[in-house]
This record gives C-alpha cells, structure tokens and sequence, in this order.
C-alpha cells in the first residue's frame, strides 16, 4: 500500500485520534479475517453486521488501530491506536481519493448494465502483460469495493482497472470522484436496477455521469449499438466507438463459433476469445480497445487474449455425471438473462436443455410483467423445462405456461433443494442446465443440492 500516516487520516477523514498514533498503517480492511499486523481495521455498519461490534476482536488478531464511528476512548490493548470518524464509509472513500491523488498510474473506469465484470477481467489480464495493474476485487464496484481496492495501490502499479456500479441515483458521480479516471468505457445500458432509476433512460442518465469526471484529454469506449450511447460524441473529451455498426472506430466483423470460444475481426484484425458466449465478445472488443489506447500491439493483445478466463460463476461449466450446468449465477437482469439463453442453445451435442431460473431483482412495478416475458422468452426458445425458485417464480411459470410449455415441464420449486430434485427427474444424458439468477437468489446452491443430495 501507498505510504500513509495515522495524522495523515485523521487529516484527511476530519476524525478525531482517540488514543495511540505511533503504529505504522501497513494495510486497511473491514474484515477480522483479513488482518495482518500492522493493520488498521474499518467498522462499517452494515445490512447483517456491525463492524463495531468486532473492533476488540481484531485488535486481539493483530490489528495495530481502528477506524470507528464510536466516539470516546475505548477499552483497547495498551499501544492500539483508534481513530473516530463521523462517517466509517466516507471516511474509506475519503482515505482512497488521497490514495489516488497520490498515484501516476493510469485509471480506468468501466461500468454498464451487463458486462463490467467480464471487461475489467478480459481487460486487466491483457495489461497484465505489459504493465503492473491493480485491478477491483471480485465485483466490489461500490464505494467500499472501490476504497479497498485503492487501498491495495503501489508506489509502482502502472494501471489501475475499476468496476464501477450504481443501484441509485448519484452512485456513478461518487465513485467517479473517486477514481478520476483517464479512461472510461461503457458496455451497455439496460433494464437494471430500474427499482431506483424507472427506465432504460434513467440508467443511461445515471452511467453516462462517469464521463462528466474525465479530463479535458481523456477518452472514452462506448458500444455503439447501443440506442443510448450511440447517440454521445465529443464533449470536451474523446470517444471511440465500438460495435457492429460499420461506423464503429473499433468495428466488429466475421464473429464465428471457434472450438472454443469466438474468433472475429477488429478493424480488419483476427483475435481469439477462448470465452463462452457472443456477447463477450463486445466485452473483448472493448478491451481490446483501452488496451490499444494505452499503447498495446495487435499482436501483443493477442497472445495475451487467448488464455482470458472468465471470473467464477459466469457461465461456468460444471460437469454433474452426465449433466453439464452452466453456472450463470452471479447475477441477473432481463438483458443478461437473455445473453445467457443464447449460451445454453449454442451448445453443440446437447439432447436437452433446461432451465432453472431465480428471481431477478430491483427491477421495480414492471417486476411481475419482466418474470413473466421470461418465462415466455425461455418457451419461445424451445426449452425442454423451466424449474423456477422464488418470490416470482410463479411469474416465470405463468409466462412459460402461456407461451406453449406443458404444466409437467414447467414447474415452481419452494427451495434449492426441491428445485434440484426436479431436475434430477428431468434430466437425461447429455442435457445442459443454465442456472440464473441475481445474487440475493443464490442459484448457485442449486447445484450444490443436486451434487450432494440428487447424484449417487
């Protein structure tokens, strides 16, 4: 980490140092099972936890400070030193702007309805081999992802990679404040989160705020195919647009199904994306672009490109027996759901195709109505069964139903282990089950049920 002092946070933050001050901060974090020595741990009060509740707890682990909303000397170990702050999440994102401040390092902010996870991973991996980069952990793409990931900046990271998401209005602003990016990319603008943003036009207001933080010589990477961001040009800043559509600076062409993954043509330039998908391959070609942007060769990107891995449970195969799952189950929203379906009907051999859906969530008053066009969606494409778990799950069957598929073949599960039951009695050799849903469904446990209760 970047070199900071317990005067420099209590500086920076407006906080007040409670007792200590000696300790050298060798690292941050909000988890007791991070620290190291040398670590000053942050209570964040969150939904199910409140990190003050665990303040002696990591300093009985090693942590040398902490960082609380609690006011007045606490009973610590002699030597530890706290710090109390109005706010512990303001306080993070104020710690991470001085970090940043601090850096020459490039900063890269990518964020979209779909895809911002896949085009940061796609993304770093090629940098990584030319340049030392720091890229978001996971999928930590609000304002406490986004501090520990500049909590992890070196003196010498080059690059820095970063995910940034919204779930409400004036999220994108924030984060952007933050980061300061040179370089901002833009996948896709969809029906996500239209709890808080009402509709597509919403989303578009709120994504296209990170663009209002780049410098008068920065850049940015927009899908051209997009209705909404084909339709921003320069404005005090560049933009390269990618796509299909022929006036695209980054064109697509000549997409073809590889043995693995995709091949197709940038700008007239062959590339191999070993990734599951078609849609990736719009996460590649963005990437491919920051990465040219940044001074990569065609060549250089290339060999890199062909060993990208997508992260964990985005279209992951696992093997159950004589069953393939595709494991999708990260998140969900209407756009992505539909990505996903054209993943399970290109796969080639498969004498079945099923589908076990969870809810996909903050999607507003059109909740009932996205369930149910799913459900119809997934009957339209011709699916052997539709397993569906959750508060909407009766959406889904109704839309299935509606739309053409059997009663027997459509059917609503009360939990992960009956949903799994279902699909042992639907399931032959060779049939392929997509698994999706958003995070707070965890589908994932699907197909743990059926891996240790359903198989022999």
């Amino acid at each position: 980490m970047i070199e900071i002092s317990v005067e420099d946070v209590v500086d920076i933050t407006g906080g007040t140092l409670e007792c200590g001050g000696a300790a050298d901060i060798k690292k941050f974090c909000t988890d007791t099972r991070d620290i190291v020595p040398g670590s000053y741990f942050i209570a964040i009060k969150g939904r199910n936890f409140d990190g003050n509740d665990f303040i002696l707890d990591a300093l009985e682990k090693g942590a040398s400070g902490v960082i609380t909303e609690r006011k007045g000397a606490l009973a610590v170990p002699a030597g530890k030193t706290v710090i109390s702050v109005p706010d512990t999440r303001e306080a993070m994102a104020s710690i991470a702007s001085a970090l940043r401040s601090r850096t020459g390092a490039v900063v890269v902010c990518i964020t979209g309805t779909n895809g911002k996870t896949t085009t940061k991973e796609i993304l770093s991996h090629v940098l990584s081999s030319k340049y030392k980069v720091l890229k978001s952990r996971k999928s930590f793409n609000n304002i406490i992802g986004l501090s520990l990931t500049f909590f992890d900046l070196e003196e010498d990271h080059e690059v820095i990679v970063l995910e940034t998401g919204t779930n409400h209005p004036g999220e994108i602003a924030e984060l952007a404040s933050i980061a300061r990016p040179h370089a901002a990319v833009i996948t896709n603008i969809g029906d996500g989160h239209l709890e808080f943003f009402r509709d597509r036009q919403g989303v578009f207001l709120e994504k296209i705020c990170l663009l209002d933080l780049l410098p008068k010589n920065g850049i940015s990477f927009l899908n051209k195919d997009d209705e909404f961001l084909s339709k921003v040009h320069e404005c005090g800043f560049a933009v390269r647009s990618f796509g299909r559509d022929p006036g695209s600076d980054i064109h697509i062409t000549a997409v073809e199904r590889a043995a693995e993954g995709y091949s197709f043509l940038l700008n007239g330039e062959k590339y191999d994306l070993p990734l599951e998908g078609e849609h990736n391959v719009y996460n590649a070609a963005a990437a491919i672009g920051v990465a040219a942007y940044l001074g990569m060769t065609p060549d250089e990107i290339r060999s890199s490109l062909k060993d990208a891995r997508l992260p964990e449970m985005r279209i992951e195969k696992v093997t159950v027996g004589d069953v393939v799952f595709i494991n999708d189950s990260y998140n969900a929203n209407p756009g992505s759901f539909g990505s996903a379906l054209n993943v399970l009907f290109d796969q080639r051999g498969a004498s079945r195709r099923g589908v076990v859906s969870g809810d996909m969530g903050e999607l507003g008053v059109k909740t009932s109505e996205f369930h149910r066009k799913l459900g119809s969606r997934m009957a339209e494409r011709a699916v052997d069964f539709v397993v569906a778990v959750g508060v909407h799950a009766s959406d889904v069957i109704e839309g299935a139903v509606s739309s053409g598929i059997s009663r027997d073949r459509a059917i609503e599960a009360r939990d992960h282990r009956e949903a799994a039951e279902i699909v042992k009695k639907m399931v032959s050799k060779g049939t392929f089950v997509l698994l999706k849903g958003s995070r707070s469904a965890r589908m994932e446990e699907v197909l743990k049920c059926f891996t240790t209760f359903c198989t022999p």
